[in-house]
């Protein structure tokens, strides 16, 4: 190859050899190009290929910080689970003033006590059969709120225990029967059962270690806005289990938490002194033309006068006037003479004078087109009224005591001399029409539904339909807010006490 080279080099000529070397010396620049150029590429696979390990340092050590870090989240959440599920149990939470045990179970406050436990810790064991805490000996936390003093008159009068002493009995052996057992005393106060249903409601949802929450106060309204909050909810649905004694509200049904019955336990019937007529006024409703267009059937009867000559002729009695007769709003019956008449013997016959008997007038209740009960207007004291004074001067001599509603205003009291209210004070006309005015300032507890013809409560606001206070206590009461608007103020129904069925 040399010499072949050699040779061409000696004969080309000089034009020709520049010619050659300008191709080789161009060949040479284009290699020298390429080679620069595959050293350049090969110095960014490098650079890229440094960068990529640092990447792949830097996931391996964020890796291991992640997995470090789940692990210790895992030992974490196991080491909860073992805490949650250390010290399962359920809890059963009973209104006592409402869920009242079975008459059978009260008679005998020692044994009946401790059996009305036994019971009620069965059924709730049979319950939990189907559940995943069937296989686990849970224990069963029991508490029961009520106002031992007014349940044991109540539960008295209807005859179920023969002296207050008994229901306290009753209690202290329920509360004995076994440790995770209460029946807790809440004393006077018409929330105070309801308040501490709220916050145990609360407390046990809160607390993961309890499974199950039985809650008995389905007779109560007032509940519902709680258990409300938790509709929705998939842990408090399967947690909460409502526990139904009397018949439960219509707003407890539509919850959709699990319903129980335990009729070896509870009554399921209120006592009869709490039984109350209500007037249906939406189930014997068919139509609002039924409604405005039904008159009640005659009450007032006149015995025909046209009675034939021969048979007045010829009847030896006197002449017995025409009389009227009409029934009164509370079921009696007064007959109504004319005021004077002639007795039949003719001259000489003085004529007898028959005093017109006086009619009460009926109590009513008025109620809007919704079923909301319309309350009369009231008048306001006014404070330069003299009654004020003596009112308050005797308001504080009774003080902590008040003085009774339904003696004073309704004439009557169910407890007698057993009511922890004062019955002793005289109260002229001026000052029960003061004691009048407080009351209605308070929401009735049985709210729009009340069906009580002697209530003195309010149910609604005072001042509706312009009541404009932020803290008004209609706002907020047990049933809601109780404010109406000029709307439904108007009356459309009037219900009469002894008249089953409603007036327009």
């Amino acid at each position: 190859m040399e010499n072949t080279l050699a040779q061409y080099a000696s004969t080309a000529s000089l034009e020709t050899l520049f010619s050659h070397f300008a191709q080789v010396a161009k060949h040479d620049q284009e290699r020298s190009e390429l080679t620069h150029g595959v050293l350049k590429r090969l110095e960014s696979y490098e650079l890229e290929i440094h960068t990529l390990k640092m990447d792949l340092e830097d996931q391996s050590n964020s890796r291991k910080r992640y997995q470090l870090r789940a692990s210790n989240l895992e030992d974490q959440k196991r080491k909860m689970e073992q805490i949650i599920d250390k010290d399962p149990y359920v809890v059963v939470l009973i209104d006592g003033d409402g869920s009242k045990f079975l008459d059978e179970l009260l008679r005998d406050p020692v044994s009946g006590a401790a059996e009305a436990a036994q019971r009620l810790r069965q059924k709730i064991k049979d319950y939990l059969m189907d559940t995943p805490l069937g296989a686990m000996d849970v224990p069963i936390l029991v508490r029961v709120f009520a106002n031992l003093n007014d349940l044991a008159r109540s539960l008295r009068f209807s005859n179920v225990i023969e002296s207050a002493d008994d229901m306290r009995t009753f209690a202290e052996n329920f509360t004995n029967s076994r440790a995770e057992f209460d029946f807790v005393n809440v004393g006077r106060g018409k929330e105070n059962a309801d308040s501490k249903m709220r916050k145990m409601l609360s407390h046990f949802l809160k607390n993961y270690q309890c499974k199950k929450i039985f809650f008995a106060g389905c007779h109560d309204n007032g509940y519902l806005h709680d258990l409300r909050e938790h509709v929705g909810d998939p842990n408090a649905k399967d947690r909460i289990v409502l526990i139904e004694t009397t018949a439960a509200e219509l707003g407890f049904l539509n919850l959709g938490f699990p319903m129980i019955r335990l009729d070896t336990v509870f009554r399921s019937e209120p006592l009869g002194n709490e039984r109350k007529t209500k007037p249906e006024i939406f189930r014997t409703r068919q139509s609002s033309e039924s409604l405005d267009t039904a008159t009640p059937p005659d009450i007032t009867s006149t015995p025909s006068p046209s009675l034939s000559a021969s048979k007045t002729a010829t009847s030896a009695p006197p002449l017995v006037p025409t009389a009227s007769f009409s029934t009164s709003g509370n079921g009696g019956t007064s007959i109504k003479y004319p005021s004077s008449y002639a007795t039949a013997g003719g001259s000489g016959h003085q004529n007898i004078v028959v005093q017109t008997a006086k009619s009460k007038n009926p109590k009513t209740i008025e109620y809007n087109e919704l079923g909301h009960r319309l309350d009369p207007p009231v008048q306001v004291p006014l404070k330069t009224n003299p009654s004020q004074a003596s009112y308050k001067a005797k308001l504080d001599r009774i003080r902590p005591s008040s003085f009774c509603n339904n003696f004073y205003l309704a004439g009557k009291c169910k407890w007698g001399s057993d009511c922890d209210r004062d019955h002793g004070t005289k109260l002229t006309p001026g000052e029960i029409a003061i004691h009048r005015y407080r009351a209605r300032t308070s929401p009735c507890p049985s709210g729009a539904d009340c069906d009580d013809y002697d209530c003195p409560l309010s149910h609604h606001c005072l001042n509706d339909p312009h009541c404009t206070r932020p803290d008004c206590k209609f706002k907020t009461s047990r049933n809601g807010d109780l404010h109406l608007s000029q709307e439904e103020l108007v009356p459309r129904s009037r219900w009469t006490e002894g008249i089953d069925f409603p007036t327009a």
